[in-house]
């Protein structure tokens, strides 16, 4: 496995959260997560590149929320509504990255997984642009593959605003 990969891979801890964009399985390291909301108002950020959607007051504090399938080139979120009429408009990772809270707006969020470093792969040649400057290792998981995200890359340049 290459350094990145192995680098990535240096947590003790073998747990993944999950989540789901667009049909694609994802996961982030535990130890990044600092909790999951469902979506909220956000306040829009003037002159914010658009895959910034907006800012959180999460109690007291101020966090950017990006909105994943915007910063992938994803195509927009399909409108779903619940039973009751409420429309779903999605999931709100907050991750930690660089000391900073921030959201990542995602279609769903999916199970906590442990996957031992040794199950992870490191991601084809073909893995598509939008992915390759995020995704760091790949897991085959129950018949899909699920790709390990570098919270850092993968926030990173997006929140220079």
């Amino acid at each position: 496995m290459s350094g990145t990969a192995t680098t990535f891979l240096r947590s003790e801890m073998n747990k993944w959260a999950t989540f789901v964009l667009s049909d694609e399985k994802f996961a982030v390291r535990v130890e990044d997560v600092q909790e999951v909301l469902m979506a909220q108002q956000l306040t829009p950020i003037p002159l914010a590149p658009g895959h910034i959607v907006g800012l959180l007051n999460l109690r007291g504090g101020l966090m950017s929320v990006i909105d994943l399938r915007k910063r992938l080139h994803f195509p927009p979120r399909p409108v779903r509504v619940d039973e009751d009429g409420v429309e779903d408009g999605g999931k709100l990772l907050v991750v930690k990255s660089d000391g900073r809270l921030v959201g990542l707006l995602v279609d769903d969020i999916g199970d906590v997984l442990d996957l031992p470093s040794e199950d992870w792969r490191l991601p084809p040649d073909t893995l598509g642009a939008r992915h390759r400057e995020f995704v760091r290792v790949i897991c085959p998981v129950e018949g899909e593959i699920v790709m390990g995200v570098d919270v850092d890359a993968l926030v990173g340049r997006s929140q220079e605003v």
